[in-house]
């Protein structure tokens, strides 16, 4: 199917093309607007949502356990580790400045970091004293305290690692929101456009060869001054030698469980799973380090494994006094490497990036749609 005149007007030229819809694609589109209203500024998305992680995600409002910064440090160092917390800490401050609690449903529950056994605990609370120090240039309370979590119900450790500061959000009203803010600042957003590949022009311009609707013989390009890519996981997909690999993140929540003993969100196993309270539903997600290779993929399906590995933390560690049932499961793709700090920069003449969450997404994207801005002239 041939694009038709009309349509190749209006989709020759822009002077900046956003690769991504997602919640940091949108937001930066919607910086550029802001910092350059007189120009054209597009959002390409493949899908009729951010597909990646946007709305498929946990709904955690999070900047990392005691235990993942840890082993954050382990990885990249603690100088970095505590950097990207701080980033993470920052970004989430100035989503919910610019947006507000209510409108994307933000609740301040605190987060809390259990664990199975007292061994576990002890390695992860003998540190957290020189982590709140070292946190302490970001704001001025502590992160980390522990808490009895004795009264829960739980199969774990009695006390857990507090982070007063975490909390939760709902995630189609978030996205909801920061797609309407796009629109109305006056972004363009086109969804159900493929890009294939890219090519830096002569002229300096970038060309993307798209496909649309789902016809992959339906090729036609457009040409942009400048060019952001925003895609996360799928990075590789446009820029093969990047360092951003997916990762598959598995979510399930369960019928609602009139009896359920708890509210906000937790972390356990260095922050590989995750749940909260969704009402009187339990949400849980995770568990992608039993099977790190088979998770890093752009299929967004369900993995029978690990589904059954989460439902087992729900019935006998989580709930166990219930009974449950799974209403829901999904999978959505986060950006990862051994670096769990964004790429945001610019790459070659007009290209630029901002990929690379490392599962932080809903924390990271304001901040990090801000830099971006910054970047482009």
């Amino acid at each position: 199917m041939a694009l038709s005149f009309w349509e190749q007007r209006w989709l020759d030229k822009a002077d900046i093309v956003v690769v991504g819809g997602g919640l940091v694609g949108l937001q930066t589109a919607t910086e550029l607007k802001n910092k350059f209203p007189h120009r054209k500024i597009w959002v390409l998305e493949s899908s009729v949502l951010g597909d990646a992680a946007s709305v498929r995600n946990a709904g955690f409002a999070c900047f990392g356990s005691a235990g993942e910064i840890l082993d954050d440090a382990e990885r990249m160092g603690l100088d970095n580790a505590l950097s990207l917390y701080g980033m993470r800490y920052q970004g989430l401050t100035k989503l919910i400045q610019k947006y507000g609690q209510t409108v994307i449903g933000y609740e301040n529950s605190g987060g809390n970091e259990i664990f199975t056994n007292a061994n576990d605990f002890e390695v992860v609370a003998n540190k957290i004293d020189d982590l709140n120090r070292g946190l302490l240039q970001f704001h001025d309370t502590p992160a980390f305290k522990l808490k009895d979590l004795t009264k829960l119900g739980m199969k774990i450790h009695s006390h857990a690692i507090y982070s007063p500061l975490e909390g939760a959000i709902q995630s189609h009203l978030l996205y909801e929101t920061v797609r309407k803010h796009a629109v109305s600042s006056g972004v363009e957003l086109f969804s159900g456009i493929q890009v294939g590949q890219l090519e830096h022009l002569p002229s300096k311009k970038w060309k993307l060869t798209c496909t649309s609707g789902g016809h992959n013989t339906n090729h036609f390009e457009i040409e942009a001054q400048k060019l952001v890519i925003c895609t996360n996981g799928y990075t590789r997909w446009l820029l093969e030698n990047e360092e951003v690999l997916p990762a598959r993140g598995q979510v399930l929540v369960t019928k609602p469980i009139p009896e359920l003993t708890f509210r906000g969100i937790f972390h356990a196993d260095k922050g590989y799973i995750y749940f909260r309270s969704l009402g009187s539903r339990i949400l849980i997600g995770g568990a992608r380090n039993l099977a790190f290779k088979e998770e890093e993929t752009t299929e967004s399906i369900s993995n029978d494994k690990l589904v059954a590995s989460l439902t087992q933390w729900i019935t006998e560690i989580i709930a166990p006094y219930a009974k449950v049932e799974i209403d829901h499961q999904w999978a959505g793709i986060m950006g990862m490497s051994n670096s769990r700090l964004p790429i945001i920069e610019q790459r070659a003449e007009n290209l630029y990036l901002g990929v690379r969450m490392g599962g932080m997404g809903v924390a990271l994207s304001a901040l990090v749609a801000q830099k971006i801005s910054d970047l482009v002239d």
